[in-house]
């Protein structure tokens, strides 16, 4: 190889390989505030599996972790709802549709007003309503288990709305 092309052809791969090291740095730290964030939330594995399967997560300051982590509490919310009406629509025994009629109410409440409430707050830096909001959320839903003495077939999805409302909560407690 020429002399006069070996110095470039050097300089083209340290500067490579420090972009790749930058990268790499960047991942885990962002990585390494995933798992300290969630270390804090009181769900570590649920919020660990939840926030690293994000793919904005890797790229997230704690206040963006806190706001996936809301975004996130709405979809599965509005999918349990979903299935609670869709539920609903076959029930005829008066208890039961009373019963479902409370969930209704709670995941409505919480799905239209509490978590776009909760998501504005946290934009406006008003964490406090922000965690009280999504804190709300786990209430509502016990409100909906609690009106069933049996497993239901949105137990399991009631449950990890109500994890994941209290994970989030927890996050947000961390901006302050």
């Amino acid at each position: 190889m020429p002399q006069n092309l070996k110095a470039p052809l050097l300089f083209s791969l340290i500067l490579g390989f420090l972009a790749t090291q930058a990268i790499s740095i960047t991942n885990k730290k962002a990585m390494d505030l995933i798992e300290q964030t969630c270390r804090q939330s009181g769900f570590f594995a649920l919020c660990d599996s939840t926030l690293r399967s994000d793919p904005r997560s890797s790229k997230a300051n704690l206040e963006g972790l806190a706001k996936i982590s809301v975004e996130i509490v709405i979809d599965k919310a509005n999918a349990t709802l979903n299935v609670i009406v869709d539920l609903f629509k076959n029930v005829s025994d008066p208890v039961l549709y009373r019963s479902y009629g409370t969930c209704i109410d709670s995941y409505g409440g919480s799905v239209e007003r509490l978590l776009p409430e909760a998501i504005a707050a946290l934009g406006s830096k008003d964490y406090a309503t922000s965690r009280h909001d999504v804190a709300t959320v786990a209430t509502n839903v016990n409100a909906c288990d609690e009106q069933f003495s049996e497993k239901t077939p949105f137990s399991d999805r009631n449950r990890l709305v109500h994890d994941l409302s209290l994970m989030s909560a927890g996050i947000i407690e961390l901006l302050g």
